[in-house]
């Protein structure tokens, strides 16, 4: 399977065999050069903008994800399946916090998994007037199967970087989502 994806600058491509190994390459893309007339503003690079940027690593992530872990179960519901194994037995506002969603995408995401029969609802044997979730078996299940996946995706997803490089790229977009966060309240 071949897909490419148009950045600003480059074009990225990624091959993933039938073995379930990828590789991404970049080619740099001639731009095409546009004249300014007097009294309007010269085109920004976007190559400077972190929003674009961001944009375009959550497309390719997108890509990697379908092609790599799962056309089925998106990203934001591992993340859930991912809590929920870690921290059974919490209400829908923990959740929230703990995967940094809001709180109706979070309802929505959790109705979905019920649905699929991956997360169930249950009373609170604490406190009968709320609900708790956990994971199903076929949730865990789910869960293990995409463990394995994300981690070789991610693999695939930072290779242009070594070890330091990934270690502060993490780090840095981690500084700025939080303080993202902070902001939306």
């Amino acid at each position: 399977m071949y897909v490419g994806i148009a950045g600003a600058t480059s074009v990225s491509t990624l091959m993933v065999s039938g073995d379930g190994t990828a590789e991404i390459g970049t080619a740099e893309k001639e731009q095409p050069r546009t004249t300014v007339e007097e009294g309007a503003m010269a085109a920004v690079d976007l190559s400077t903008h972190p929003g674009h940027l961001a944009r375009r690593l959550q497309q390719a992530h997108s890509l990697l994800w379908s092609a790599m872990v799962s056309e089925e179960t998106t990203s934001p519901q591992f993340a859930v399946l991912n809590a929920l194994e870690a921290r059974p037995d919490i209400d829908q506002r923990t959740l929230s916090g703990l995967v940094h969603l809001d709180r109706s995408t979070i309802a929505d995401l959790v109705a979905r998994l019920v649905r699929r029969e991956l997360v169930e609802r249950v009373r609170d044997p604490a406190d009968g007037r709320r609900n708790v979730l956990k994971l199903t078996a076929e949730g865990r299940r789910l869960h293990r199967k995409l463990v394995t996946r994300t981690a070789r995706m991610n693999r695939v997803f930072l290779a242009p970087l070594d070890e330091s490089e990934r270690e502060t790229l993490l780090r840095l977009a981690g500084r700025v989502a939080a303080a993202a966060e902070e902001l939306r309240g």
